[in-house]
């Protein structure tokens, strides 16, 4: 059985999840979502903790009133149940795992007084369920009419509680002693609405209720439960996402045009607002600051007086291609994603540069050996080169790769999809998704093809250069490993084998080489005259996407779309541990060339380091 890979850092933040950052009623703390782990990081120090125990990404967060529990849910394939998972805060465990909706989690509240939790199911389960969180279990449940979106408690009583959703407004009353749930329509009369928010006044008199049409509902919560007003006048553009009430009454209101608005709580007019980047899906009210989530992965902290934002953290959004150590230092990262390339201080957790070029796709990014460069691939087929301190352009190669290529089996990159440098900074090798391999002169003044070569059927994925610059190889979608003479410009060797070949590395003395790929095996070969020297069957149990070789050549370390992280002896070929964090395919991974760290970046948009203290 291996050990546990432990986490040292985590870059991110879903964003996109309704809600998911919550604030702790000390204050001290952020709890947050990343994939499929959860975060608990500290205001002041931004020291993270980790919650695991997931097997999909997470979809809803609540927290309990004096911040003793922390629920999540998440979301799964379908034919299966996805968890609700109650952790203790303190002890930072699981108290139990309630497994009952189909596929998905939508909403999730806790009572008042912490016995009771409500869970919503998503819209191929559409059930609403009552959990005692004393014992685990289902009390009560209902299947709902329409789509349910958000939920939440009354303040001062267990049996009341509101869910909202696709012109869905419903008071459900909960008895205990026959288990049942009984619906008590609100009356919005001709009001047609998709409620995306609720928050409960602190008097259980008024629901306010944020809504896709970019209107605040203000519903009477005693019986009948009649709608009385909406608000502000200006709609807020793209809906509000989110809704919290502030010590004061008056109501805070998240936008999907990235807007924070207060409203007065007795009429709904707008009293001030400001503007952030990325809709705010996210608020958590606390003293004289309150923190706000956005889809675009930033977090703010925002003066609660004069609503000024100050930025917290940011991280991609979207899926991330690579990631790169330069060749000295092990403090710096640089990862690339959707329209931009990002440079990490991974132990300040800080970004240190931003380098966007919009509505394009960076597939591959590496380091110049001097590190006076950012190197970069994109979806246009162009080599883009950036300065690493002021992230200003030094050159770009037009027309690198063909935008289509022949046979495009991979089916996400598109141009430029590989690259590597010579260790004397001389030649750029850039692979395709053409299938065709180039060698690129660089010097001060201009850049040159030197060379093309055109062997491979289907997208190169993967370049690596041999430490004297006479060899290089290409692994390919088409099933081929091809070894290049960089002198010839020739083939010299070649590897075969049933699989799309993802990635490839070289043992630190280059003897031998190790691919990995989508046959779920991992292969050791002889560099010389490239025959399989050992193979690890079912290595995983989902395709390998991500390889890198330790600078000693004692380990590697493999990751995929099995989601978890393997460090493996080289020449024991064991698992020695295995990091759980990631929620989707892992694209890439990295050693530090110190060997102390490993990072990895996947779908989800995160960047996990890994502590490394094999010896």
């Amino acid at each position: 059985m291996s050990q546990k890979l432990e986490l040292s850092t985590v870059i991110g933040f879903g964003g996109q999840v309704p809600s998911g950052m919550h604030l702790h009623p000390s204050g001290s703390h952020l709890i947050y979502p990343l994939g499929s782990t959860m975060v608990i990081r500290e205001v002041k120090s931004n020291k993270c903790q980790f919650l695991h125990g997931h097997n999909g990404a997470i979809t809803c967060v609540a927290m309990s009133n004096s911040g003793r529990y922390i629920a999540s849910g998440n979301s799964t394939h379908m034919g299966f149940k996805a968890d609700v998972i109650l952790w203790d805060f303190k002890t930072k465990t699981m108290v139990h795992r309630m497994s009952l909706h189909k596929v998905k989690v939508q909403c999730l509240s806790f009572s008042n007084d912490e016995k009771y939790l409500v869970s919503v199911g998503g819209q191929d389960d559409n059930n609403v369920t009552v959990w005692d969180l004393e014992v685990g279990k289902p009390i009560c449940g209902a299947e709902l009419s329409q789509l349910g979106l958000c939920a939440t408690f009354f303040n001062h009583t267990n049996s009341l509680l509101v869910i909202g959703g696709k012109y869905l407004l419903k008071v459900w009353e909960v008895n205990f002693q026959d288990r049942k749930l009984t619906p008590h329509d609100c009356r919005l009369g001709q009001l047609k609405r998709v409620i995306t928010s609720v928050a409960m006044d602190r008097d259980d008199k008024a629901l306010y209720c944020g809504t896709t049409s970019g209107d605040v509902l203000y519903v009477q919560m005693t019986e009948p439960y009649n709608f009385k007003f909406s608000g502000p006048h200006a709609k807020i553009s793209q809906g509000v996402l989110s809704v919290a009430i502030s010590s004061d009454r008056n109501v805070m209101v998240g936008g999907g045009d990235g807007s924070v608005t207060l409203l007065k709580f007795d009429d709904l007019s707008k009293i001030k607002g400001t503007k952030l980047m990325g809709a705010v899906t996210s608020l958590s009210l606390g003293g004289d600051t309150f923190f706000c989530g956005t889809s675009q992965s930033v977090m703010y902290s925002v003066n609660r007086s004069s609503l000024s934002a100050s930025l917290l953290s940011t991280c991609h959004s979207e899926r991330i291609n690579d990631v790169s150590y330069p060749r000295e230092t092990s403090d710096i990262i640089v990862t690339c994603s959707v329209n931009d390339i990002r440079l990490w201080n991974i132990a300040q957790s800080k970004e240190l540069l931003r380098i966007q070029v919009p509505n394009l796709e960076c597939n591959c990014v590496c380091f110049s050996p001097s590190g006076k460069a950012i190197v970069s691939g994109w979806s246009d087929g162009k080599i883009r080169a950036f300065g690493p301190q002021t992230g200003k352009l030094l050159y770009v190669i037009n027309d690198a790769h063909k935008i289509i290529g022949d046979k495009k089996i991979s089916g996400k990159l598109v141009g430029v999809t590989a690259l590597a440098m010579t260790n004397d900074g001389s030649f750029i090798i850039s692979g395709g998704s053409d299938g065709q391999a180039r060698v690129w002169s660089i010097t001060k003044d201009n850049q040159k093809l030197a060379a093309s070569m055109k062997e491979h059927k289907a997208t190169i994925n993967c370049i690596v250069v041999k430490k004297d610059n006479s060899e290089c190889v290409t692994a390919s979608d088409d099933g081929s490993c091809i070894i290049w003479n960089l002198q010839r410009y020739a083939r010299q060797n070649i590897m075969y084998a049933q699989t799309y070949f993802k990635q490839v590395a070289y043992l630190n003395d280059e003897s031998q080489l190790l691919t990995c790929g989508s046959d779920k095996q991992i292969t050791y070969w002889d560099a010389f005259d490239c025959n399989a020297i050992r193979e690890l069957p079912e290595s995983e149990t989902g395709e390998i996407h991500a390889l890198d070789i330790s600078p000693s050549g004692e380990y590697f370390v493999t990751a995929g779309l099995a989601k978890n992280v393997h460090l493996w002896h080289y020449d024991q070929g064991e698992i020695i541990k295995t990091g759980q964090g990631h929620s989707g395919n892992v694209t890439k991974i990295r050693f530090s060339p110190d060997s102390k760290f490993i990072a990895s970046v996947g779908d989800e948009g995160g960047i996990f380091i890994w502590k490394h203290s094999a010896k």
